[in-house]
C-alpha cells in the first residue's frame, strides 16, 4: 500500500522541502518585489492631467464667472455645442445577438411506450 499524505514521514519530507528548496525561492522573489516597489516609490510622480472643467479651479473659476456675468454676449461664445443625434428606434438593433444553433429534430419517430403496449395485447 502507498503512504498517505497524512503519514508522518511524508509530512516530514514536505516540511524539509519547504524549508530547503521553496523557502529560499520565495525569499528571493519577495526581495525582488520589494526592490521594485522601492524603486517605483523613489521615482517622481508624473504631473497630474489638467482638468477641462472650469468648476474645479477654485478662485480662478470665480474670476471667470464674474467676466461672464459682465459680458452677456460672451455667453454664446463659451456655450457648448451639442450634437443632436437621432435616437434609434430600438435598442436591440444596436446590439448584434449571437444566433444559437437550432437543434434538428430526429426524423425517426418511435411510438410511445403506452402505444406499444396497447398494440401487443
Amino acid at each position: 500500500m502507498a503512504k498517505s499524505s497524512r503519514a508522518s514521514s511524508r509530512k516530514a519530507n514536505n516540511q524539509r522541502l519547504k524549508s530547503r528548496v521553496f523557502g529560499p525561492v520565495e525569499e528571493a522573489r519577495a526581495e525582488r518585489l520589494s526592490a521594485r516597489l522601492l524603486e517605483l516609490a523613489a521615482q517622481p510622480k508624473p504631473p497630474a492631467p489638467e482638468a477641462k472643467d472650469d468648476e474645479g479651479e477654485g478662485a480662478a473659476g470665480d474670476a471667470k464667472m464674474d467676466e461672464d456675468a459682465a459680458a452677456p454676449a460672451d455667453v454664446n461664445v463659451n456655450a457648448m455645442d451639442i450634437d443632436v443625434a437621432k435616437p434609434s428606434t430600438s435598442k436591440r438593433s444596436d446590439k448584434k445577438r449571437i444566433e444559437k444553433r437550432k437543434k434538428t429534430r430526429s426524423k425517426i419517430v418511435f411510438p410511445r411506450y403506452g402505444d406499444r403496449r396497447k398494440t401487443k395485447r
